[in-house]
């Protein structure tokens, strides 16, 4: 990590930093972070309450008339955290990890109660250890539904049935070590043909399955427990020994020790702390990482400078901070033109976008149920727990043919921003805009009044919509066109339609959908 002391008085790194380590900045966030410093931001943001989605949503049902919570008010409280909440890098920490431990509705279906409890379960442990929240993933009754480990059973010879492969498959191929094995850099060990070497293989899956049967979502009163974790149950564990990866597992052991055995063997795999670093660089700071930056993400993954593996605050703060994040560097970047360098960044989703545009706007809403997120997914292409597989709204290496894929780079993003979303998120971003009339206390609504001055000329004005919406970081040709197009657009009567067109040509235009 660089001294970030040298970069706090650094207006434009401090805009850059918001736009990653949060869901964007608000008005005089900036200003804040340059007078305290990227550290003093750090201890805010760790020592800052968490804002939970569970005790919303029970608030909610008690003061509605519905028996069970709904998928828009489970989203309603998602983007009210996203929008208002003062843990920013806690919840955006949480919604990386929801891209790796991947559970959605696809698969669990309405259970929104506890969709919005396993949620809430990634922003209890965001700053944490890697381990305690693995093994909290592994036996969370949404994972036991989702990925069907609750009610795996050992091997049955009468029946010839056997213990369950999904989850003891993903849990290594999705959510710490990957395919592959990996050296320090993110890059593919090769053997002595130049063939990549696989981290595991089928004997491993099945043994993984031995190790993980034998447990069950809890069920009582003729109800299934969504919020608590699974039961074991060692009538249906296989205690026989096991071998995983060269890992011995003695026999005579219960579900339970099987559980820590598995976990310590992932969680100590040289493979997980380069496999953790390249996905929350991905997810934070830039779609193609510089071999450098993973390294020494890794580094602090293994140890956090106090002989801690796993601290995910450390390495959190080692994404955000990295040389490579302050100069702009990414994988095999080279020196661009006016001194910028290529091959870093990343294109934002949609949900992210819009979140941007929505804490700008400092949009809130007068009830407690932000009503105002209906068919989101449809919309974004996305929401929330909504991955339509596990492997998340795309594949992290995915990127569009033409230029990006012929270099080798990735931009997974592009695989859901359609033409048909772009479309739909540019309307929706329109109709947020509106909001500014709304008084319903269903809907959301934000305040104009910054926005109303008539005494101010074009140039001022632009200078205003470049520092709410993009913290001063517009580019010169879009700050030219937005002052051709809002020219014209100097009385009273077309007051409201200055700031609208205004607002929208910014947060419509292709370089806010960037994060550089």
């Amino acid at each position: 990590m660089t001294d970030t002391k040298i970069y706090s008085d650094d207006r434009r790194q401090c805009a850059k930093f918001l736009y990653r380590g949060s869901f964007g900045p608000k008005k005089g966030q900036i200003e804040h972070l340059q007078k305290n410093g990227f550290d003093a931001w750090f201890d805010e943001q760790f020592s800052t309450p968490p804002t939970y989605h569970l005790p919303k949503l029970r608030a909610i049902l008690g003061s509605s008339n519905f028996i069970n919570a709904q998928d828009d008010m489970r989203q309603g409280i998602w983007w009210q955290c996203v929008i208002t909440g003062e843990d920013q890098l806690r919840q955006r920490m949480a919604y990386a990890l929801s891209q790796l431990f991947v559970v959605s509705s696809h698969g669990v279906g309405s259970l929104n109660e506890g969709l919005a409890n396993y949620y809430d379960l990634l922003v209890d442990n965001a700053f944490g250890n890697f381990r305690t929240l693995f093994r909290e993933i592994t036996i969370s009754a949404m994972m036991g539904q989702y990925l069907t480990l609750s009610g795996s059973k050992k091997h049955n010879p009468q029946t010839n049935t056997f213990p369950d492969e999904n989850y003891p498959r993903e849990c290594m191929q999705l959510f710490t070590i990957g395919l592959w094995q990996l050296d320090k850099y993110g890059e593919p060990v090769l053997d002595q043909y130049g063939n990549k070497i696989p981290t595991y293989n089928q004997d491993d899956v099945e043994n993984m399955s031995r190790l993980l049967c034998g447990w069950n979502i809890k069920y009582e009163n003729w109800r299934h427990d969504w919020i608590n974790p699974m039961q074991p149950d060692n009538s249906q564990h296989d205690m026989d020994e096991k071998n995983v990866m060269g890992n011995h597992f003695p026999a005579g052991q219960d579900a339970n020790q099987d559980l820590d055995g598995m976990v310590d063997m992932l969680f100590n795999h040289d493979n997980t702390p380069v496999f953790i670093a390249i996905h929350l660089i991905k997810r934070f700071v830039t779609s193609n990482p510089g071999r450098n930056h993973i390294q020494r993400v890794a580094n602090v993954f293994e140890d956090n400078g106090d002989g801690v593996r796993g601290d995910l605050q450390a390495t959190i703060k080692a994404v955000l901070t990295d040389p490579d994040v302050w100069a702009g560097f990414g994988h095999g970047a080279g020196q661009g033109v006016n001194g910028e360098h290529q091959h870093f960044g990343l294109l934002k989703e949609p949900l992210i976008v819009v979140a941007n545009q929505l804490r700008a706007l400092d949009m809130q809403a007068v009830g407690d149920y932000w009503w105002d997120t209906q068919w989101a997914e449809v919309t974004y292409g996305q929401a929330a727990l909504c991955a339509e597989t596990v492997f998340n709204f795309y594949k992290p290496d995915d990127a569009p043919q033409g230029e990006i894929a012929n270099l080798g780079l990735a931009a997974p993003e592009f695989t859901i921003i359609t033409t048909d979303i772009m479309r739909r998120t540019h309307n929706r971003m329109w109709y947020n805009i509106l909001k500014w009339k709304n008084t319903d206390d269903k809907d959301w609504h934000w305040d104009r009044s910054d926005f109303n001055d008539l005494s101010m000329g074009t140039t001022e004005y632009v200078a205003l919509i470049n520092e709410r919406f993009f913290g001063g970081l517009m580019s010169q040709s879009l700050q030219d066109y937005m002052y051709r197009s809002l020219s014209t657009h100097t009385s009273p009567s077309q007051l409201n339609l200055r700031f609208i067109n205004a607002i929208y040509i910014a947060t419509t235009a292709p370089e806010f959908f960037c994060e550089g």
